[in-house]
């Protein structure tokens, strides 16, 4: 087994709608599965619970179903990097435990969304799976800049029924709350790219960052 510090962790971070997917399905189809090792958002999974869909209720009503699709988001995230297999080089996941955290159940305590029991219990699984499945020493995060506005346009062009309901309102709060976490975190590095260019020059700024990242992984292999 590889000494842990030669793993390395990029976690993809930004608003609904910054174009995440699209990154993920580049660096999948784009980077051999010996290299890197991709974990998307089970987003399908949770627009399915046996017929339900919780993504839906939550933005349609969000005073009863935030805590439920929290801790569903949650534990999703920790199986996730529980799950991993610390064999590739390169771990890339969309979003992470500390976004589900610091920036979306920071939002819903703000909304009155999340009474003071449900987000102590959220917080306790957080501090859980932070110390159990994330190693910030050989961590970098990506966050994916762009307007709430730009962000609605996409929403809407890709026409998710899950996410119809969503408004500008809710995507420049998360905005806020997004920024505020990424100015004041400090535990690992920080690549802010602004995603409001072309799809192709936020492609070149990803691969010149992740190619850099292989390579001094399989340097410091030999």
């Amino acid at each position: 087994m590889r000494p842990l510090n030669l793993i390395k962790t990029i976690l993809i971070e930004g608003n609904i709608g910054v174009g995440k997917s699209t990154i993920m399905s580049h660096i999948a189809s784009n980077y051999s599965s010996n290299l890197v090792q991709v974990h998307r958002e089970p987003i399908e999974n949770w627009m399915d619970i046996k017929g339900f869909d919780l993504l839906k209720a939550l933005y349609t009503e969000s005073n009863r179903w935030t805590f439920t699709f929290e801790m569903t988001a949650l534990l999703s995230r920790i199986k996730t990097h529980t799950n991993a297999i610390h064999n590739h080089h390169i771990h890339i996941y969309e979003r992470s435990i500390l976004s589900c955290f610091h920036v979306f159940i920071d939002y819903d305590r703000k909304q009155n969304y999340l009474n003071d029991a449900e987000y102590r219990i959220l917080q306790d699984h957080f501090q859980y799976g932070l110390e159990k499945t994330m190693d910030l020493s050989s961590t970098v995060i990506f966050y994916f800049d762009l307007s709430p506005k730009k962000c609605l346009e996409r929403i809407i062009k890709r026409s998710r029924q899950s996410e119809l309901s969503i408004n500008l309102k809710r995507l420049e709060q998360l905005k806020y709350h997004y920024d505020k976490f990424i100015q004041n975190f400090h535990l690992c590095p920080v690549k802010i790219i602004d995603v409001s260019q072309s799809i192709e020059q936020t492609y070149q700024q990803v691969d010149s960052v992740l190619n850099e990242m292989i390579t001094k992984n399989q340097e410091n292999r030999i």
